[in-house]
């Protein structure tokens, strides 16, 4: 296996290799590849048998328990003790409350089962949900041990990086190769990224798939780009990617380790963003998992948003 963090592409920063994956016109490609990647994506990232069918009933569980002790019983028979949902800022009757009910999800503080706190791993972050504060910064950013094809290194937060390196290894067993095109971004970095795109397109268009300062995912350190050694380098942060080996992968395999696509194709409404199959999110494996037993491919959906297809 390659040596950690070497890079087989040309040199420069993160924020360079991004907004030269994006220049203009290579974003137009991307919006006319979309309805031909149709085809690919449709076989490519179908689940494979045995691996959490789309259409495997989820379990009926209840939404909402007595607080004291998250998943207990509690005060479901009694209407006289006071009912609180699991998860903060979640709909009452999302997947996700019925999940976290179950008492099966590991959670060190109940203050992380709250979608708008940036430490948790569940948080919400898209046009309509900021981060807060706006230049957050993860507190247990490290490297993971894995191949990059930028000279500067990954970071994610400690979770998800420990996810990565299983993720990425599990992957080279299966004889795929992926890598870290971009991680963890700065508020700052993101200010430089976003302003180059507008420069670029116009805000209209950068907003399709460029995130506002404040409102990347990837500021949470729980956000990565994945690429495949075995494309060039032009498929890179452009709809081919959902025909490569490593999307293709990720695509049967991710919710294993914790992972879903953020912006699946043919749901921009709700997320706001062009299809990405480069674009990977933690969210931890129980998450992940739920929602592909469920068929749901939104994390909006399973958190029961609304949808955030423009800034408010």
């Amino acid at each position: 296996m390659p040596s950690s963090h070497s890079s087989r592409r040309g040199s420069g920063s993160v924020g360079e290799r991004v907004r030269q994956a994006f220049t203009w016109p290579r974003p137009a490609g991307v919006l006319l590849a979309v309805v031909g990647a149709c085809a690919v994506v449709s076989s490519g990232i179908a689940f494979t048998p045995g691996t959490f069918p789309r259409t495997t009933a989820a379990p009926e569980l209840p939404l909402a328990v007595s607080a004291d002790s998250p998943g207990s019983d509690k005060g479901q028979s009694d209407p006289s003790q006071p009912i609180h949902l699991l998860v903060a800022g979640a709909a009452a009757t999302s997947p996700i409350q019925a999940l976290f009910a179950t008492g099966t999800v590991s959670v060190p503080e109940s203050g992380l089962w709250d979608v708008a706190n940036p430490e948790s791993t569940v948080v919400l972050v898209n046009k309509h949900h900021e981060l807060i504060p706006k230049t957050f910064i993860p507190a247990d950013l490290t490297t993971p041990n894995v191949r990059t094809d930028s000279p500067d290194p990954p970071l994610l937060r400690k979770n998800a990086a420990a996810a990565v390196e299983t993720m990425f290894a599990a992957a080279a067993a299966d004889g795929v190769t992926i890598t870290i095109q971009s991680s963890y971004r700065s508020f700052l970095t993101q200010i430089s990224l976003y302003e180059n795109y507008v420069e670029q397109k116009g805000q209209t268009e950068a907003d399709k798939t460029s995130a506002r300062p404040g409102y990347s995912e990837h500021q949470t350190g729980l956000a990565l780009d994945i690429g495949d050694a075995n494309v060039p380098a032009e498929c890179e942060f452009t709809s081919c990617m959902a025909g490569s080996a490593a999307a293709k992968w990720v695509g049967a395999h991710g919710m294993e380790y914790g992972f879903i696509i953020r912006y699946p194709q043919g749901e921009e409404a709700l997320t706001g963003y062009l299809y990405e199959p480069w674009h990977l999110r933690f969210v931890g494996i129980s998450v992940a998992r739920d929602m592909a037993v469920r068929g749901i491919s939104s994390y909006e959906q399973y958190l029961g948003s609304l949808g955030a297809p423009s800034y408010k």
